[in-house]
């Protein structure tokens, strides 16, 4: 938010009367967006600093807990047939989407695998970004008094980084890791194909109970509400999360049955589970947004892993 009030300088009573007549025109203060810039630069270049100072035993210790850690995170998904899309509720007939996209729903069939139990946070991803090297991820819309761009919280990057991270701990493990794909996810978020549309403990939205309350538009630390019977964490809202897949309205016309994967190319990227900006119909498991601008990084996507494997062992 901008400081609407203006900044007033103080001068020394002045010495001669041609002063007051002919005053030395004074230095303008910097408005309320070069400020934000220059804080932003200034805590770049500390965090630069504090980076310079940690030795690579020191990293590499850190990366080696990171490790252990994100393999006790995962949770195995036994692989199955399930009616992937929008299906009818039961009692009213009616599709839980506006959305064509979203339909029809087809039967697609997943080998077993893994996916992350958390939303990868900002903590894990900055370890990753200081062991390789890689300049650390600032919104442009970042402010100073936004506390979510701290280690506790989801990390909000572009859809490559999502995906680079993944794969980074393909060298680290020899697992196959990966995003997951967009079956994979709606399977996990649905635990295993059940027939819900909220990826909640009850698959309903219970503002304040089973997500965060209305009118909220901040986030929350990943794992702040209850997760749902396969024991996965804000897969509906908190916030959206990048997926492997390539978007194509009419896929569901067409999806193989086997292991999709999404078109081959294309020129979006999709996201799914709503977030903590949109409305809690936006979190519902069938929802697709798709999105030409996944090159950049929001406050609002995030991502996890899958391990596109049964076993925890290379």
């Amino acid at each position: 938010m901008q400081n609407k009030h203006h900044f007033r300088r103080h001068t020394k009573a002045p010495q001669l009367a041609i002063d007051q007549l002919n005053p030395e025109p004074q230095p303008a203060w910097p408005d309320v967006h070069t400020l934000r810039r220059l804080f932003i630069l200034g805590l770049v270049v500390a965090l630069i600093a504090l980076a310079g100072c940690r030795t690579e035993a020191d990293i590499q210790k850190d990366v080696d807990a990171l490790v252990r850690k994100t393999l006790d995170n995962m949770v195995f998904v036994e692989g199955g047939s399930f009616m992937m899309g929008d299906f009818r509720d039961p009692e009213s007939g009616l599709y839980h989407t506006w959305g064509a996209d979203s339909k029809p729903a087809h039967k697609v069939t997943l080998d077993s695998y893994h996916i992350g139990k958390y939303e990868v946070t900002w903590g894990e991803f900055d370890l990753y970004t200081e062991a390789n090297g890689i300049p650390r991820v600032l919104w442009e819309d970042w402010t100073y008094d936004e506390v979510w761009r701290t280690p506790p919280y989801a990390a909000g990057v572009n859809w490559q980084g999502a995906r680079d991270y993944c794969l980074w701990l393909v060298k680290l493990t020899g697992l196959p890791f990966d995003l997951p794909t967009e079956a994979q996810w709606e399977y996990a978020a649905r635990s295993r194909g059940q027939l819900v549309p909220f990826a909640t403990d009850n698959g309903k939205m219970e503002p304040g109970r089973n997500y965060y309350p209305a009118q909220t538009a901040t986030p929350y630390p990943p794992g702040s509400w209850p997760p749902n019977p396969l024991g996965l964490y804000d897969m509906s809202g908190n916030q959206n999360e990048w997926v492997l897949d390539w978007y194509d309205e009419h896929y569901y016309s067409h999806s193989p049955n086997k292991n999709p994967s999404g078109p081959q190319t294309g020129t979006k990227k999709i996201k799914r589970g709503g977030s903590f900006l949109e409305s809690p119909e936006g979190a519902n498991v069938f929802v697709r947004q798709e999105t030409d601008d996944f090159e950049r990084a929001y406050s609002s996507i995030g991502f996890r892993c899958a391990i596109n494997s049964p076993r925890l062992k290379p």
